[in-house]
């Protein structure tokens, strides 16, 4: 089934229910119904409208209205989905002490609870966009082996979707913390961006200020390919990225090897191959080889005897409860944080930023760094 379709029928389906509980039991005015109504509509509209205004236009209030409609999104999401919840655990607790049904169709009592309920929905969304809009907590990892000849610190950054409502402060402020972490490398692992390179020029002039000593690195996820991965591939070049796309490096003498791959879903929809055998083509048998894959998928020919660690992002960490569990169904069980997958030991990041709407709950973005270190130093 097309995902258009699919939302529709979902969209369809969630405002007559939403209408229902809060209009359907009470003696109200027809204005105020068709009010309802229309509200509801128009935040279930929303995603399609911004994305429209997202693609139209580069500058202006059209551009910051984007963001309110994607919110408005997830309020209408929300007030559905926290509704439900409560209707469930409502007729649960009245089986439970065999009260007659008719209560919960009492108008008085339906229209206080249904207030309260809107009430909470809203403060919950305010809540979501402060997690989504914090800066990112800074999550450090040390991982020890004996194939590392030099202590080294490597910086994940993943799902930016850096757009053009995006402000410059923002990845401004962005660079400014990642560089006071003092980095050796840092890898930029996909869905970096949401948008054509040439609408995102003040935002990409402040994200080239990344400064690591051995450089930084940056892998294709979906939407690069979505907004024209092989104009991004001359972009980042540009900006003086070393793009791992099918191919690999060394970083001096720390006995790391950075291997990457465009996303795995995205690259074979756009007919450009994964290639191991090219990706890992200058790996010794010594390295400690690190693979950057956008999306967290293994694939024929990765294996523990040539990667010791793969860092992906793309799941958000499920960004809004309850996708968790969609987006684990998704990826193969996976969600974030660390997985062993096939003997390969795994790493999820949830995002530096989000996507959609302004809203992150109980999935909180994330700064990674990793501190690789050789086991003689323990």
């Amino acid at each position: 089934m097309p995902i258009v379709l699919a939302f529709l029928i979902v969209a369809v389906a969630s405002v007559a229910i939403t209408y229902k509980t809060y209009m359907g039991y009470g003696d109200y005015r027809l204005f105020a119904k068709i009010g309802f109504l229309l509200f509801l509509v128009l935040g279930w509209s929303a995603p399609l409208l911004g994305f429209a205004l997202r693609h139209k236009y580069s500058t202006g209030w059209q551009v910051n209205l984007t963001e309110g409609l994607y919110f408005f999104f997830g309020f209408v999401f929300f007030l559905f989905v926290i509704t439900l919840t409560r209707d469930i655990l409502w007729v649960l607790f009245d089986l439970i002490r065999r009260a007659p049904v008719e209560e919960m169709k009492n108008p008085p009592l339906l229209k206080k609870v249904n207030i309260i309920t809107f009430v909470f929905c809203f403060l919950f969304c305010l809540y979501g966009v402060y997690e989504a809009k914090k800066d990112a907590p800074v999550k450090t990892y040390d991982i020890i082996s004996p194939k590392v000849k030099k202590e080294t610190k490597i910086i994940m950054l993943s799902d930016l979707h850096i757009d053009v409502n995006v402000p410059v402060s923002y990845v401004k402020n962005l660079v400014e913390r990642v560089n006071a972490l003092n980095p050796d490398a840092i890898v930029l692992v996909g869905d970096v961006i949401d948008n054509s390179s040439y609408n995102l020029y003040p935002q990409m002039e402040e994200l080239q200020k990344l400064k690591a000593k051995d450089g930084v690195y940056v892998t294709l996820g979906n939407h690069e390919f979505y907004a024209g991965a092989f104009d991004w591939i001359i972009k980042f070049g540009r900006m003086q990225y070393t793009i791992l796309n099918n191919m690999g490096v060394k970083l001096d003498d720390t006995g790391i090897y950075l291997a990457g791959i465009p996303d795995i879903n995205a690259a074979e929809s756009s007919n450009m191959k994964i290639n191991l055998n090219q990706t890992l083509s200058l790996a010794e048998k010594d390295d400690f080889v690190i693979m950057l894959s956008h999306t967290p998928k293994i694939i024929e020919g990765m294996n523990k005897d040539k990667i010791d660690l793969m860092l992906s992002g793309h799941t958000h960490g499920g960004q809004i409860f309850p996708f968790h569990y969609f987006v684990m169904q998704a990826n193969q069980g996976k969600l974030a944080g660390f997985y062993n997958d096939n003997g390969i030991k795994m790493y999820i990041s949830r995002g530096t930023r989000y996507w959609g709407p302004p809203i992150r709950v109980f999935a909180p973005s994330e700064i990674a760094v990793f501190n690789l270190k050789p086991e003689k130093n323990v």
